[in-house]
């Protein structure tokens, strides 16, 4: 019986084969970091009581404007914003900010030394520690949530109560590319958070 040589396969097999190993190659890369994403959907909004603080980890477009509008509204007493940098005041950083009272003002807190979402969660640990808050709302981009809220999780006393209001992009030209880019680089951040607050 005549079998056929590996050199005469049927092209058809081949591309299978090809297909299959392209499709393997980018169900790794994808899958990992989309699950963080996936997770995160499940966790609650903010809580229909005010909360005691809302802390806005600056860096992402849109933060501190939906911070404000949350604390504003009433969502909670306290506004915290995270790594606005040194010596920046209040008027420059929060809109209408040479517009509120000074009674509100006071509760607006601008905190320049945090440089990353670990160092952020440490400023937020002080800062619960010093207000004794039992409720806390974490404001950042969406993409940036599942990390943030992990290490917020990791650092702050368990008995807090912690809930994120997710920044949506801005549109435009090019927008889901950078949805799609940065989505996918915090789910590879996602898990390498995970590896380092292990150790901690």
């Amino acid at each position: 019986m005549k079998t056929q040589s590996p050199l005469f396969s049927d092209p058809r097999r081949r591309r299978g084969r090809s297909l299959r190993r392209v499709l393997s190659l980018l169900a790794t890369l994808l899958f990992p970091p989309a699950v963080p994403h996936l997770l995160s959907l499940r966790d609650p909004g903010p809580p229909a009581r005010p909360a005691d603080a809302i802390f806005v980890l600056t860096g992402g477009e849109g933060r501190i404007q939906e911070g404000y509008r949350a604390w504003s509204g009433g969502a909670a007493r306290e506004l915290y914003i995270l790594g606005a940098g040194v010596r920046v005041p209040v008027t420059r950083i929060v809109p209408e900010g040479s517009r509120i009272p000074a009674e509100a003002l006071s509760r607006i807190h601008v905190e320049g030394w945090s440089e990353n979402t670990l160092e952020n969660a440490f400023s937020a640990k002080s800062a619960v520690g010093e207000g004794k808050y039992s409720s806390v709302i974490l404001v950042t981009s969406d993409y940036h949530v599942p990390r943030a809220v992990l290490a917020f999780r990791k650092v702050l006393p368990k008995e807090v109560s912690l809930s994120a209001i997710r920044v949506r992009p801005e549109g435009g030209a090019g927008a889901t590319w950078r949805w799609a880019r940065r989505h996918f680089l915090e789910g590879w951040k996602f898990w390498g958070y995970r590896i380092l607050l292990r150790w901690e």
